[in-house]
């Protein structure tokens, strides 16, 4: 009998007193919301590992390749090589010649006002013509149709 009391009487006062506070929810809000940025920066950090390693892929391939162009074959694949191509002697590649080495003198210059400002030699008049043509250039010219207008590119 008393538990016919007791248990209604408990469930009202669970039900009442039974809830997160306030900086419960708080906490389970900022929980919550670490979680998808720590899932979005994955993400990202996921597709930029996955990016670094094209770009590996790709430089290991070129590397393979230019290691792979360079190498020179030795005289007997060379010979197997010529035969192949119908030719029973091979041709012999050419030597290049080694040059000295270039040595250039350069003869201090001093500078002064006379060399900075060049008096001996004055500056000459501009082509006035050629200046006259350059600033004619955004007029129209006899028997040169002009540019059809196209309008606006979409994309």
């Amino acid at each position: 009998m008393v538990a016919l009391v007791l248990i209604p009487t408990v469930r009202w006062f669970w039900k009442r007193f039974d809830m997160p506070s306030k900086f419960a929810l708080e906490a389970f809000r900022i929980r919550k919301q670490e979680a998808e940025e720590a899932e979005m920066w994955a993400g990202i950090e996921a597709q930029l590992k996955l990016e670094e390693d094209r770009i590996q892929e790709i430089e290991i391939k070129r590397k393979e390749r230019d290691l792979a162009a360079s190498k020179s074959l030795t005289d007997d694949q060379s010979a197997m090589v010529w035969n192949k191509l119908g030719i029973d002697v091979p041709i012999q590649p050419v030597e290049r010649e080694k040059t000295g080495q270039f040595e250039q003198q350069i003869s201090p210059i001093e500078l002064t006002m006379e060399n900075a400002l060049d008096i001996k030699n004055p500056p000459q008049e501009p082509d006035w013509e050629l200046i006259e043509k350059m600033s004619n250039l955004d007029k129209p010219t006899e028997g040169v149709p002009e540019a059809p207008d196209l309008g606006p590119v979409e994309n």
